[in-house]
């Protein structure tokens, strides 16, 4: 709008730096007399721009979070800055270089710093104190696990499978069971944590454990869905016709929580759709 009202004005503006004269006569300045410094028509901004075209505290040019804001490209960027981003770019490549030694010799030097500091600890200690310390290398589980709490079931359930195999070296039982009567398995079924039911199989781990509720790994696999673990169970021959205290067999279980193709693969795996529970509906 500004454009084309300049346009159609016989006069240009006042701070034009040049006055037009007749064709064919050279551009001259205006005398500063004849200047004539008539304001420009200013548009009126609406305020919600305005409040748009605010800064906020919160709002950043770049967003790291969201990462679709970028700074805008005005053209003004120089040819240092270009190289700044090069030797960045650069830098990080070789960081990620396996060749890369910043890291190794990070860890070579802590590893050191942590010998000596060993050492240095040893030779403070008398030969009594340092047959105490041989003797306690490893924690005592017998006092870090409770009925109430067990670590082992716990790194189970959270899916910690080298912790796992560190407690197993140090002579943790396998099979230990809390308050509840639940082993690890248990847990980790209940946690439909498939890579741990997997490991602890493999390492020895005894299916067929009743909780204080007379209930299998298998009845809880089926309650929580776990169409993959009730096969993995299946392989390792469990009972699929166990029975809890109260009767409950893993088909009464799939039956009651709907999973039907869990009781059809109870069934094909010989399932018996006669049992009874014990429950009665006054």
């Amino acid at each position: 709008m500004l454009a084309g009202a300049a346009l159609s004005s016989p006069r240009l503006p006042g701070l034009y730096p040049f006055v037009a004269l007749r064709s064919g006569e050279p551009l001259r300045a205006p005398n500063s007399s004849s200047l004539s410094l008539t304001p420009l028509p200013v548009p009126r901004v609406s305020s919600s721009l305005v409040n748009l075209a605010r800064p906020s505290s919160g709002a950043r040019s770049k967003r790291d979070a969201e990462g679709f804001w970028e700074d805008p490209d005005d053209g003004y960027g120089s040819d240092y800055e270009e190289m700044d981003r090069e030797e960045e770019e650069r830098g990080v490549e070789r960081e990620a270089e396996p060749s890369y030694l910043g890291n190794n010799a990070n860890k070579s030097t802590t590893s050191a710093y942590e010998e000596e500091l060993v050492k240095e600890v040893e030779l403070l200690l008398e030969p009594e104190e340092k047959a105490i310390l041989q003797e306690n290398e490893g924690p005592d589980l017998s006092k870090i696990s409770t009925m109430k709490w067990n670590p082992f079931h716990n790194l189970a359930l959270s899916g910690q499978i080298p912790f796992m195999d560190k407690l197993l070296e140090l002579g943790i039982e396998i099979d230990s069971v809390d308050k509840d009567g639940f082993t690890a398995l248990h847990k980790a079924v209940i946690g439909k944590k498939e890579a741990v039911i997997s490991h602890l199989l493999r390492k020895g781990a005894n299916p067929h454990i009743r909780d204080r509720d007379g209930a299998t790994p298998l009845h809880y696999a089926v309650q929580v869905g776990a169409m993959q673990t009730v096969k993995l169970l299946i392989k390792y021959k469990v009972d699929v016709n166990v029975a809890d205290n109260d009767g409950w067999t893993p088909l009464h279980v799939a039956i009651q929580s709907r999973n039907r193709d869990i009781a059809k693969l109870l069934l094909v795996n010989g399932a018996d759709k006669t049992r009874r529970n014990k429950v009665t509906f006054l």
